[in-house]
């Protein structure tokens, strides 16, 4: 895609810890996440001293461990090899319950209020694990984090003045890998306190993070940037933080059980968050191990599985192998996201156009035919500006295509991609948009309240969502 015209190196400016602060305390919608790219780096850590304690000889070097817990750019090969490490690692239904429950609590405190989290379910035979209960182990970790969240949900961080909606957010941010080399992140996700041993850099950079800033922003609470109150809905009913009673949407509605993103009954954690899950086809995979996958996640919507992605190494296999597998899912009334153009393949990135999935993933390296046929699909596009920066699918974050698709109109949503590979969260992905694109804070909100026609959620489900960002919005831009 062509580059848009920016004024000016902007690479050496840093975002704002205020406009930070107002990205946090958004209402976000978050559609592009995947488990394992997510994880804290210090979990890994911890599953691994746990096994070296059991005496198990460990799957990965201390080379390949650092490696999870260093930032820096990493081209997307690299990223794919990381990927193979950590899987290596997370070999037990504990482990994914776990790294599935801190995923979430992590976003909930990032005042995300939907969250479509994407795994490839794994058969280990070598340890009892097979796709089912992989999948299984994953939804009883979104079970747990929101057992937590309603029962105890984030503490708020201290009120903080708001930008005016009109003002110009672009006051900041390190635009390109080479200029953040040195500079300290101080995003959600570090424990309180931990900031004081990273090096006392400003509050608010873009960088790359360096290995114990990492590991500080995995330990501990993380610090919602605003208490979720227990409001009514239009009602009477608070909105469920929920995934997986197990209980249909439908019967929950008509029993009043929690379900998957069903309403539930006041209490002090309502409106944390909403999950749902996504199955994720690895490109690995033949056309009958595709299906298994598409099959498994059927037979899970009643405990929100609510659809499928097509992702992985983008190197290998071909659009062929899956396309039945996918016509499959669509036919079982499962909603599909594909990875496309995260590398040079215009005949493959034509026929997905040509399918019309409900969203796409990335889209980086298309030529202009290829930009415009995009364009004209109006396919909503999760775009991604740290992990594609940093995996070097973009030169710089001025030069990502969010500006050409946002200029022209096109439904585009930011999203973390992997929050732990790359040290981000989601608020720091709108406050980089803000920077890079000269976006004042309306236009922010307009992204977040446009997000939730994105969503894989039902009809429900999105008015529900609609009511819940149009009065949180309204809070925020009144001042509240």
């Amino acid at each position: 895609m062509g580059k848009p015209d920016n004024d000016g190196d902007l690479s050496h400016s840093l975002y704002t810890p205020e406009l930070l602060r107002a990205c946090q305390r958004l209402p976000k919608i978050e559609l592009h996440a995947h488990l394992n790219g997510s994880v804290r780096p210090q979990t890994i850590k911890d599953i691994l001293d746990e096994r070296s304690r059991a005496g198990e000889a460990l799957p990965v070097t201390e080379q390949e461990l650092a490696d999870i817990t260093v930032g820096g750019e990493r081209s997307l090969r690299d990223c794919f090899r990381l990927f193979d490490v950590i899987h290596a690692v997370t070999t037990t239904h504990a482990a994914i319950s776990r790294i599935a429950a801190e995923v979430v609590r992590d976003f909930a405190a990032d005042r995300v209020v939907y969250l479509e989290l994407r795994t490839t379910p794994k058969a280990r035979p070598e340890y009892g694990m097979t796709k089912e209960s992989y999948t299984q182990a994953v939804l009883d970790g979104i079970d747990a984090a929101l057992a937590q969240l309603r029962a105890a949900p984030p503490r708020a961080a201290s009120q903080q003045q708001l930008l005016p909606a009109d003002a110009p957010a672009a006051a900041a941010v390190a635009l390109s890998p080479a200029a953040a080399g040195s500079t300290a992140s101080a995003e959600p996700g570090r424990q309180a306190g931990a900031g004081a041993g990273a090096g006392g850099q400003g509050a608010g950079e873009v960088a790359s993070p360096s290995h114990a800033q990492m590991v500080a922003a995995s330990e501990g609470v993380v610090l919602s940037p605003r208490a979720a109150p227990s409001h009514a809905s239009a009602a009477g009913v608070d909105v469920a933080a929920s995934v997986s009673s197990g209980t249909s949407a439908a019967a929950a509605a008509g029993a009043g059980a929690k379900g998957p993103g069903t309403m539930a009954e006041s209490g002090p954690g309502e409106d944390v968050i909403t999950v749902k899950l996504l199955l994720s086809i690895d490109r690995r995979e033949d056309a009958a191990a595709a299906l298994e996958t598409v099959q498994l996640a059927a037979r899970l919507q009643s405990r929100g599985v609510v659809g499928v992605d097509l992702s992985g190494n983008p190197y290998v296999g071909a659009w062929s192998q899956w396309e039945g597998a996918l016509g499959a899912a669509r036919a079982a009334g499962l909603r599909v996201t594909l990875h496309a153009g995260e590398v040079v393949a215009p005949q493959e990135v034509a026929a997905m156009l040509a399918w019309r999935p409900e969203r796409l993933g990335h889209c980086c390296c298309l030529d202009a035919e290829l930009a415009a046929q995009l364009k004209s699909s109006a396919i909503p596009l999760e775009l991604c500006l740290t992990s594609n920066v940093l995996t070097q699918s973009v030169p710089s974050y001025p030069e990502h295509h969010f500006a050409e698709l946002y200029a022209a109109g096109h439904p585009v949503v930011l999203c973390t991609d992997d929050s732990g590979v790359f040290g981000t969260t989601l608020s720091r992905e709108y406050a980089i948009a803000a920077a890079a694109f000269k976006l004042p804070v309306s236009a922010l909100h307009e992204l977040a309240r446009q997000a939730v026609e994105y969503t894989f959620a039902s009809a429900a489900e999105k008015e529900r969502l609609r009511r819940l960002v149009a009065r949180e919005l309204a809070e925020l831009e009144g001042g509240l």
